[in-house]
């Protein structure tokens, strides 16, 4: 099998994870790694394995000789990067978000399709097994009309200097490094929305710290999302239902399976005294569920749709396939959603951000 040879921009945690999520793709290999440091840059290629290592990204984008190349850059620097690679014409995956405006997504997309040339946000989650199942359960109206989708994201961290999540300039927010995930997940699974309605807090660097959303999808869902790069919050996505609900397994980032709850829609039910009611309505009956922990909403059936290797090399595989039959885009990760998210992003933390000038 022909290598599909990979280029790396940028010598941070995600390009490490990337590389080692290409020993499970097909016939795949890291060819290069670029920084704007060539200290950093072979640092990370003799770490790993890669074996060049490129001081400069204008550079790097001509000397070429890769079929794709991954940017894993701070999001402050991705539409500049890609549109160097894609003027190059070299095929280019980008880490999410893929960028930190709808006009900067605009122009990666007006510039891959003019020159045809592939281009992909790196919104690596989409194309795991488990998500996939997912996808495909909604279209097959396992859980019947889907009424409401919700999300929580959300990690404590402290707001060091050395952290671009909270950096403004580097393209940092709660938004933009964690909400790219259930924004991508429901747009999706449903579009893009018409309402978008926020708050959230703005913290001391001038980032959105916490965002509390809520979505409205043009065919009635509604969203319902939190994330937060300072307080904890459950790790989780869930679809509800007329006839159910359906979950996933594991994070909203790396599902490995997903959780199905079946629920008939009930009929009326007229009030009954008899002693069959009053049995289940006995403190004792009551005292004994809460000691088994049993509920209404108890149970569910878990279905595993487990990953391989780190889970990364299902986005290379997409990519691979994709040049190599001469597609520009991916069907399943289409520019289109990408600037759709990208400009729900921008209405989310414009809200926040005008709430916040307001109670100055």
């Amino acid at each position: 099998m022909t290598q599909f040879r990979w280029g790396i921009f940028g010598t941070g945690a995600v390009s490490a994870k990337f590389v080692a999520g290409l020993a499970a793709a097909q016939g795949a290999r890291a060819e290069f790694i670029a920084s704007r440091s060539r200290d950093k840059a072979q640092a990370f290629a003799t770490a790993l394995g890669i074996p060049r290592a490129i001081q400069g990204y204008a550079e790097a984008a001509a000397e070429g000789r890769v079929d794709a190349v991954y940017i894993a850059t701070p999001p402050s620097e991705h539409a500049a990067h890609a549109l160097l690679c894609i003027e190059a014409g070299i095929p280019v995956l980008i880490e999410k978000p893929m960028t930190c405006s709808a006009t900067d997504a605009i122009r990666i997309s007006e510039a891959a399709r003019t020159r045809s040339v592939f281009a992909m946000e790196a919104m690596w989650t989409r194309f795991l097994p488990a998500a996939r199942a997912l996808h495909d359960r909604l279209k097959e109206r396992t859980i019947g009309d889907v009424r409401w989708v919700t999300g929580n994201f959300g990690t404590s961290q402290i707001p060091e200097a050395a952290n671009g999540m909270f950096n403004p300039a580097l393209g940092g927010g709660a938004i933009a490094h964690l909400g790219a995930y259930p924004l991508s997940l429901g747009q999706w699974l449903f579009g893009a929305p018409t309402l978008v309605q926020a708050m959230g807090t703005i913290g001391p660097t001038g980032i959105d710290e916490d965002a509390a959303f809520q979505l409205q999808y043009g065919n009635g869902v509604v969203g319902s999302f939190f994330v937060s790069l300072r307080a904890w919050a459950p790790d989780d996505f869930h679809v509800l239902g007329t006839e159910g609900m359906l979950g996933v397994r594991g994070s909203i980032v790396r599902p490995y399976g997903l959780v199905l709850s079946r629920q008939p829609p009930r009929g009326y039910e007229a009030a009954e005294f008899g002693w069959k009611a009053r049995l289940r309505q006995h403190g004792l009956i009551h005292h004994i569920a809460q000691r088994l922990g049993r509920s209404s909403r108890s149970g569910g059936k878990s279905m595993d749709f487990r990953y391989a290797g780190n889970g990364y090399h299902y986005e290379a595989d997409e990519v691979r396939a994709c040049v190599q039959r001469g597609a520009i885009e991916s069907s399943i990760m289409p520019l289109d959603d990408s600037i759709a998210v990208a400009a729900t992003s921008e209405a989310i933390r414009n809200s926040i951000h005008r709430q916040a000038a307001k109670e100055l």
